[in-house]
């Protein structure tokens, strides 16, 4: 036992005098993790810098500045590019559903009370068209309009030889017009009417022809059933225009205008787009989603677009000529963001910058803090950083757990932080993220995850909130993801 308690007091400073290495070491291999992440996602434009053969220093001739030499330029693969005007292209991606557009839909009542005696449509779903029959009607109302509007055709062709013509011809016009107007307000058509001049003979039962086109949503009313005037009888929508509502996330709606032009697909016609414009922007924004809904109109002639059925919209958004860099060279800390300029020495500086909208091919655009022309790093950050960080006092290692690795450190806790690049083949997600107590101290870290369908919860740029978790290797990794 004694022999035991010498051997322990013995190895303890070895383990002790060591954490500082294994502290290096986790460092080390954080920072490769990185260097080949960029090197793998840099811009095609990029070119690799060969700073200066000088060696790095603490001081330099450009106030807050960091110089690297040609070797560790090389090493972290250091690149730049130009900042430059672009075309500044957006694509805004959301789902939604077809809907009946509003003003097409048209309730078909009835005109007098009387009788339904047979249906012509007698389910839902028909297709009619504008003037097909929709049911033969017995009305009292109507039965004695069609009697008046014949007494006065009758009475015209009587007073044709009274002596005053003209006058009576005037009177017997009036009221023949008169007639005709009321049964035109009780459903009969031009036709109709004129086949009863014919006829000289009141119907009994009339047909009444539908007043619109459309799909039949509804039916309203049986054969046989006794109605009164204004009762709904059948639901019509006309679809060859339809409507379709899409959710918007709040961070793009500023960008959504009133006819804008949108590109529209289904699942159920996978090799057709179908166009179609913004008519109307909801001013109420979805508390739970934090979305906003988006109307649009879409012309379907063929009547493909069905009412609830499922979309994927694609509003192209061109915002013109824009100053702008790649999404690899800004580092965003949830407070600022700033990109390294490579100034006329060679050396880096960090700039403050005043980012708008992320384009569809990954870049930003600047609105303030750089001018056009500039050199801007892409990859290899994490080396300028950390040699800027050494130049002005600072300590890397700030926040560390210097635990880590032993009994008192925790096998999971949760971060927030930045995503900066996924590697679905190697279900890797690197995250610029801060301090985890017990667990992992700030650092821009590529982690494997627990389930590769976390890798779909997120993508570059986003803000995010995770949980890690030690393995039973003993390597952290990704167990939970979602959008912070």
């Amino acid at each position: 036992m004694e022999q035991q308690n010498i051997y322990q007091s013995q190895q303890r400073p070895f383990w002790k005098k060591n954490r500082i290495l294994l502290l290096i070491s986790i460092l080390v291999l954080a920072g490769i993790t990185y260097f080949m992440i960029s090197r793998s996602s840099a811009p095609k434009d990029a070119k690799v810098v060969a700073v200066s053969n000088v060696t790095s220093t603490t001081t330099s001739p450009i106030e807050g500045s960091v110089t690297l030499s040609s070797a560790e330029a090389i090493k972290a693969n250091v690149q730049t590019v130009r900042t430059q005007k672009r075309e500044f292209i957006k694509d805004i991606q959301a789902v939604g559903t077809i809907k009946i557009a509003e003003p097409s839909e048209h309730v078909i009542s009835a005109r007098t009370r009387g009788r339904i005696e047979r249906l012509h449509v007698s389910a839902t779903g028909r297709v009619v068209r504008k003037g097909d029959p929709l049911y033969d009607y017995y009305s009292p109302d109507l039965l004695n309009a069609e009697q008046e509007y014949l007494i006065a055709i009758k009475a015209r062709s009587a007073n044709a030889v009274h002596v005053d013509e003209h006058t009576h011809a005037m009177m017997d016009e009036g009221l023949i017009t008169a007639g005709k107007e009321r049964l035109r307000l009780y459903g009969l058509g031009d036709a109709q009417i004129t086949e009863l001049e014919k006829k000289g003979v009141p119907q009994s039962t009339i047909t009444i022809l539908s007043p619109e086109s459309g799909v039949v949503l509804q039916k309203l009313v049986q054969e046989g059933s006794y109605i009164d005037e204004g009762t709904s009888l059948f639901q019509l929508a006309d679809l060859s225009v339809v409507w379709a509502e899409i959710e918007i996330p709040e961070s793009s709606i500023r960008f959504i205008r009133d006819g804008y032009p949108v590109t529209i697909g289904t699942t159920v016609y996978p090799s057709e787009k179908f166009q179609g414009k913004v008519i109307f922007i909801s001013p109420v924004e979805n508390p739970s989603s934090r979305t906003i809904t988006v109307r649009l109109e879409l012309p379907n002639a063929k009547g493909k677009l069905r009412p609830e059925m499922f979309i994927n919209a694609n509003i192209h958004i061109n915002m013109g000529n824009a100053l702008a860099v790649p999404e690899s060279a800004v580092t965003r800390t949830g407070t600022m963001d700033y990109v390294w300029i490579r100034n006329s020495d060679g050396s880096f500086s960090n700039k403050m910058i005043k980012i708008g909208a992320l384009s569809s091919d990954n870049y930003y655009q600047i609105l303030d803090g750089i001018d056009e022309g500039q050199e801007v790093a892409t990859s290899g950050q994490f080396l300028i950083d950390s040699e800027h960080q050494f130049a002005n006092g600072a300590n890397p290692m700030a926040g560390m757990n210097m635990d880590a690795g032993n009994e008192k450190s925790k096998s999971s806790g949760e971060g927030t932080g930045i995503v900066r690049n996924i590697d679905k083949t190697k279900r890797m997600i690197t995250i610029d993220h801060g301090n985890i107590p017990d667990v992992m101290s700030a650092m821009t870290m590529g982690y494997k995850v627990s389930d590769p369908a976390l890798l779909e919860k997120a993508k570059n740029g986003d803000h995010v909130k995770f949980t890690l978790s030690r393995s039973e290797s003993g390597e952290y990794v990704i167990s939970e993801i979602a959008p912070n």
